[in-house]
This record gives C-alpha cells, structure tokens and sequence, in this order.
C-alpha cells in the first residue's frame, strides 16, 4: 500500500514538472499573436500594426502584411516630399464597404473580405502627406489624383479613370478643373454631406476628374515635376510656374488627349468597369452648376 502511494506520487510529481514545462503562459501567447500582426518596412522606417477586426485567416493576415510591403516600397520611389510619416502606423481591418481612409498614423480598411481595399491609395495619403497635418488646406486634386493614380498602378481597385472620362465628356458631364482647385468650393466636390446619392456620384466622379487630370501629368510630363506641385498651395500659379501652361490650357490638352486616345465606351466595355451603372445612374440628378464653367 504504501509503495503505492510513493509511486502514485512520483508519477504526480514528474506529470506536474512535465506540465510546468510544457505550458506556454499566457502573456507569451499574446506576445506571439501581437507578433504575427506586425510587419516592419525593409529600411527599418515604419512599424506597421494590424488590428484583425474582421478576424480574418492568418494567410490573410500574411497577404496584407506583403501588400503594405509591396506599397510602402512602391510609394517611397515614386515622389519625395516635406512631410516626415509616423513612424508607427496601424492598420484597421472593418467590415462593410464604406470609405477607407489614410491618415497620419492609421489606415482604416473597409472591403477586404472582397479584396477590394484600397490599401495602395490609403497609405500614399498616409507616406506623402495631405494639407497640413491632414486637413483641407492645400486643397484635394493633387492628393487624391495620385493615390488613384498609384492604386491604379499598383493596388487592386482599377479607376478606369481615363474611360470614365471620356463618357463624362460625352455625356456633358464633365468638372472643370478650376473648379476642383478653388478652396472656396472643392469640398463640395470632394468632400460633400454624403446625404443623398447624388452627393456620392459627385465625390466618386470628382476623384475621377483628378485621377484622369493627374496621370495625365504624370504620364506627359514625368513625376518630377509633378512632384513640385503635389500637396502645395496657390495650386493653380504653381502649376503654371512648373508646367509653363496655365490651368485652361493644361486641361484643355489633357480633354484632347482623352478624346483621342479613348473610344467611346460599348456595352462591352461598361460591364468590365466594376459597378459602371451603379455610379452612372445618378448622374442626371445632380446639380448642373456643377458642371458649369465659372
């Protein structure tokens, strides 16, 4: 009996050890999920935190951490300015499919179930900079026109921005870019109340207008010089100063370039442009101020 119970107790005794061993505690577990959650950028410049909101696979974790990789390495060697990012930048994962947004020291993704985050776009806003410290002050078009222009290029949403052009023009729907420009206005463009449908159409074709307008540029003249007119005041002169063509002039070449490059949109075509007749559809509503020349 009693060299039972010694034998009872050792093997308690080494199964105890044994678990002590073994048992990973929990503060290490949080450690390694946090971990997994985290990429740092190959210079060693940004810390990027991913907030799995959505609780979406480890592979899919795995294939953002490699996206912001891919973006941050595309945007550092696209154009140069001022603004020095956060060195530490979370990445929100939502559900739903609203707005995603860059801002200095966080990323919030909507749509990445269906990959279609913006995620290129979101962080050239967050890498570059945007007015100052993130406000309206320099206006929208040169912003917004290039975070389309490099989610185009290197993201996963297409903005078949110089298609859609060329249906505006035909449509006689089209936003003059002095409009877009002016400081005493633009937010109605690009940043209206978001009441109505009409207020969606109108942001969505202003992002358009600049996207077209700005790979334009880009694509005509170099990114070095659009890189001095990114994200700068007194747009309009500075244009003028770098490009040695006014505003009229410089738009009035880029609707030539659409209409001579673009054919007109088939049947074919508007089903290959994601949500065409969604976006199309409230066109006719809107305002036609809008659409005039000042």
């Amino acid at each position: 009996m009693l060299r039972s119970l010694v034998y009872i107790l050792i093997t308690l005794f080494l199964l105890t050890a044994c678990t002590r061993d073994t048992v990973v505690p929990i503060e290490t577990i949080q450690e390694q999920q946090e971990d997994k959650n985290i990429v740092v950028s190959d210079d060693g410049e940004i810390t990027f935190k991913i907030f799995n909101n959505i609780k979406v696979t480890d592979e899919k974790i795995d294939s953002i951490k490699q996206e912001l990789l891919n973006a941050y390495n595309h945007i550092q060697k696209s154009i140069k300015t001022d603004y020095v990012p956060s060195e530490k930048i979370n990445v929100i994962l939502n559900e739903g499919n609203q707005s995603s947004w860059g801002l200095r020291s966080e990323l919030k993704l909507y749509g990445v179930r269906k990959n279609q985050h913006p995620l290129v776009h979101e962080l050239t806003h967050s890498l570059l900079g945007y007015g100052n410290n993130f406000d309206s002050s320099t206006g929208y078009l040169t912003q917004e026109g290039f975070a389309t222009y490099m989610e185009d290029m290197y993201g996963k949403t297409k903005s078949y921005s110089h298609q859609y052009m060329r249906y505006f023009i035909d449509s006689n729907k089209r936003i003059y870019i002095n409009k877009l420009i002016d400081l005493n206005q633009d937010d109605s463009f690009f940043r209206p109340a978001l009441i109505n449908t009409e207020d969606y159409t109108l942001q969505w074709m202003s992002y358009i207008h600049a996207a077209s307008f700005v790979t334009y540029l880009i694509e005509s003249y170099g990114l070095e010089k659009f890189e001095q007119i990114y994200n700068k005041e007194d747009l309009a002169n500075k244009i003028e100063d770098i490009y040695g063509k006014n505003i009229s002039e410089l738009e009035n070449d880029w609707i030539s370039f659409i209409n001579e490059t673009q054919k007109e949109l088939t049947y074919e075509d508007k089903l290959k442009m994601r949500y065409f007749y969604t976006w199309t559809s409230a066109i006719d509503q809107i305002d036609s101020k809008f659409f005039t020349k000042d």
